[in-house]
């Protein structure tokens, strides 16, 4: 429905055109009325109407001053004037003033009302449309810029040696916010990424996303020449420029600022938390990528540092260690150790194998390859013992997919502790002793697999493949009790 209201200093007249056809037929709906221009500008500013159909001889503000005062603060409303024969002099002022159309009073029909508002309507719908046309435009030309300036910043941080002119000429063309020298990079990760794929759907995920970019590059607006960019999935980058500074402590403290406020908001208003590693200055821009990674391998720190961090000093030092991180006799040792259900001793292990890729701080991939090492030795235990594995990986989970959905290493020695208990716990409902025989060991597993179902000896026997009364010798022998007398 268009708003419309009615101006005009006879009352009765209001009443005339209210009756005179079905506004709502129309698509009009009648908001409002006043009886003087005053009124008119108090109640234009209270229901923001599409449409005003008024008066132009009014005492105080007549018809053309209306028009004039509504329309430069409301350019968007028609106005549609109301006259008689000796006010047709204020009609012509009115058609200036930007009245679309005129009405007169006294040979006003229901005909010739319909056929005005048509046409005000057909005019708001045009406009309604090439608005509509202009916004896809506008919206495909920032898409197509957006897409140059992401691949833009793709190039700047990931080739080697780009044209250093061709750099200056695209900045310049983008009119990008961006110098030539005095760059940081800031490489940004998004916490608990794997978590936030199963709580949102892809398409929920990538608003989230968007709607961080354009925080953060809200926020970087008042911290001078900067760039921001999604990146693969999780990532994305932010580099800054200081064309004026020369202080390198000054551009720190920039960055530094804008980081954590960026966290700080991102934290409130989205719930989620965000890692950076920050890079040296770098003073040649066709080097950029050299100081993006050292921005990335600032971030590999947050695997032993935790989530929710700025990380900017030098990295640990990442030299390969001369001590094997997991040697061949703890291998062996944790065999034992879940063998004969050693629950103290086993945690006395994994803490020393943790504590010390916690000590040498290697570089993630080696500490992974440590852990994945760790996974075997748990899925060759399940495999000698033929245990059943959904029972120690709940929902059938892969363990090293599982790996990869951890970002700190606290997490990843959590889970690690957690299945290598859950091992000994169904290590213990399900070890058979190596002296029993073949036909009872095999009677007791297909019972701890069937324990819920009413099973009688007869069954048991078929699926071992022997007859009732062999098998209740033999698990007499081996057992001492008979399989009727189990629990």
């Amino acid at each position: 429905m268009l708003k419309t209201i009615i101006v005009d200093d006879d009352v009765f007249f209001h009443t005339i055109l209210k009756q005179l056809i079905s506004w709502e037929a129309e698509d009009f709906t009648i908001c409002g009325t006043a009886v003087n221009g005053a009124e008119a500008i108090d109640l234009i500013t209270t229901v923001n109407p599409d449409l005003m159909i008024t008066d132009m001889n009014m005492p105080g503000i007549n018809g053309v001053s209306l028009i004039q005062q509504v329309l430069d603060s409301n350019p968007r409303l028609k106005v549609i004037a109301l006259s008689a024969y000796k006010d047709f002099e204020y009609v012509k002022q009115s058609l200036k003033m930007g009245a679309i159309d005129y009405l007169l009073k006294h040979t006003l029909t229901p005909e010739a009302l319909i056929n005005v508002l048509r046409s005000v309507k057909r005019m708001i719908s045009q406009e309604q449309r090439r608005e509509k046309d202009q916004k896809q435009i506008k919206e495909q030309i920032d898409l197509g810029r957006s897409v140059l300036v992401e691949n833009f910043i793709k190039k700047l941080i990931f080739e080697e040696h780009p044209n250093e002119a061709e750099i200056g000429n695209t900045i310049k063309n983008l009119n990008l916010n961006l110098k030539m020298k005095n760059l940081i990079v800031a490489a940004g990760v998004i916490d608990d990424y794997p978590l936030l794929q199963e709580r949102y759907s892809a398409a929920e995920l990538s608003d989230l996303v968007r709607s961080l970019v354009n925080i953060a590059a809200e926020i970087l607006k008042d911290s001078g020449q900067t760039l921001i960019s999604p990146l693969a999935e999780r990532k994305f980058v932010i580099i800054f420029s200081f064309d004026d500074i020369c202080s390198n402590q000054k551009m720190y403290n920039q960055v530094f600022t804008a980081l954590n406020r960026i966290r700080a908001t991102l934290k409130r208003y989205l719930n989620i938390t965000v890692c950076f590693g920050v890079s040296e200055i770098c003073n040649v821009i066709s080097k950029l990528c050299f100081f993006y990674r050292q921005a990335e391998q600032m971030l590999e720190k947050r695997f032993y540092q935790g989530k929710d961090q700025v990380f900017y000093d030098h990295a640990v030092d990442q030299r390969s260690v001369n001590l094997p991180l997991l040697e061949v006799k703890e291998e062996k040792r944790l065999l034992e150790l879940v063998k004969t259900q050693n629950r103290e001793g086993l945690s006395q292990i994994l803490n020393t194998i943790f504590a010390r890729i916690q000590r040498y701080q290697p570089k993630v991939s080696t500490s992974k390859m440590v852990f994945i090492n760790l996974v075997s030795i748990a899925n060759r235990l399940i495999r000698d013992f033929e245990l059943p594995s959904e029972m120690v990986y709940p929902e059938n989970h892969n363990p090293f997919t599982q790996l990869e959905r951890f970002d700190t290493i606290q997490e990843v020695k959590d889970w690690l502790f957690a299945l290598y208990n859950k091992l000994i716990e169904v290590m213990e409902l399900y070890y058979l002793d190596d002296n029993l025989t073949e036909v009872t060991r095999r009677a007791i597993r297909f019972i701890q697999l069937n324990y819920q179902k009413p099973i009688g000896l007869r069954q048991i026997a078929e699926a071992v493949g022997v007859n009732s009364s062999y098998l209740s010798r033999r698990f007499k022998q081996d057992c001492g009790q008979g399989v009727v007398e189990l629990p």
